[in-house]
């Protein structure tokens, strides 16, 4: 097979050492793109923060069970960004050979077949099945919610121009996963076979946890819109012909940024309300909520939508910036209340 004109095989990290092989699998898991991963994982960081700090509040979680916690969400986020990612990709082959960004990638250039992509999602789906296995039914059930969400995401592209909107609700939702990992799960009364369904949802709805999380969820939902609209001008033009629909072709580089804005407002009230029917304290309207309105500000305004690389910038480092002040200020608040400072 001839090589895709702009391709070039990766060299950092394990690719230096895997079987030529294994490479277009990798790709496709984009264990080359450790932005992506963060985008996935900043979320499961902040439900953790979120989970640990809820009623009953997590006081005998150490430091080393949060280390491990933690790796084990990692490994987790690996997985599933690799199935959503390589299902996606499948989808998505004709409008990534219209793509530059996206013609290298190992479908559309031949390096994986369609059939052969198929297979290794499902692969991954059993090995994600028995990573969060131990973690019970109520996990596993939320894992296959999650999977819904992020698997309808490549249709939107090509009937709505919201696709985005959709990818926040999967990428947020890892907010009811984590919950239910350290069995805090504030939607577990609607998996209560002992109650009829108006009876599971009213004991959600008046829940104070559940409502905080409904929030937060919002909150991430929206953060999520707003990095990867920025994100896709990168291909605004590309996207233009080849008819891939999405909100950074619906609001066009004159209205991204105030609708941006608008978002960030929102955003910001759902985490700070999230913050109050939880019960939070000073260290996470401080550093959460006021550190994530300052930084949120400045990745849309510092975004050059006609510069690929500072869109890319907003997807990877400047949403890093927001998703680490959002799970630092969870973690400062676990540590303040479990050392009373």
């Amino acid at each position: 097979m001839e090589t895709v004109k702009g391709y070039r095989k990766p060299s950092h990290g394990l690719f230096r050492f895997i079987p030529d092989a294994w490479v277009p699998y990798a790709e496709l898991m984009r264990l080359d793109r450790l932005s992506g991963f963060w985008a996935f994982y900043w979320h499961y960081l902040i439900g953790f923060g979120f989970a640990i700090n809820i009623r009953p509040f997590s006081n005998d979680i150490d430091l080393k069970a949060l280390v491990v916690l933690l790796a084990y969400l990692g490994l987790w986020a690996t997985v599933f960004r690799g199935i959503t990612c390589t299902w996606n990709d499948n989808l998505d082959q004709d409008f990534d050979r219209q793509v530059a960004r996206c013609r290298v990638r190992p479908i559309p250039r031949g390096a994986v077949t369609t059939l052969q992509a198929h297979f290794f999602t499902a692969a991954l789906i059993a090995a994600g099945a028995c990573i969060l296995y131990p973690y019970g039914h109520s996990t596993l059930f939320h894992a296959a919610v999650d999977s819904v969400f992020l698997f309808i995401y490549p249709f939107l592209k090509r009937f709505t121009d919201f696709p985005q909107v959709e990818l926040g609700f999967g990428l947020s939702y890892a907010i009811f996963l984590v919950t239910a990992m350290v069995g805090k799960d504030p939607l577990a009364p609607l998996l209560d076979s002992s109650l009829n369904l108006s009876g599971r949802v009213s004991k959600v709805v008046d829940s104070p946890e559940a409502q905080s999380a409904a929030c937060l969820y919002v909150a991430g939902i929206l953060w999520s819109v707003i990095f990867d609209t920025l994100y896709a001008h990168q291909d605004y033009l590309d996207d233009l012909k080849a008819g891939v629909n999405g909100l950074a072709v619906r609001l066009g580089r004159r209205g991204t940024k105030p609708a941006c804005y608008a978002m960030a407002i929102v955003q910001v009230y759902c985490l700070t309300l999230a913050g109050h029917l939880a019960g939070f304290g000073g260290a996470y309207y401080a550093i959460s909520c006021g550190g994530d309105a300052l930084l949120l500000a400045w990745m849309i305004w510092a975004t050059d939508l006609e510069d690929g690389d500072s869109c890319a910038w907003a997807f990877g480092r400047g949403s890093a910036y927001v998703g680490a002040s959002i799970s630092a200020g969870l973690m400062a608040e676990f540590w303040s209340r479990k050392y009373g400072f």
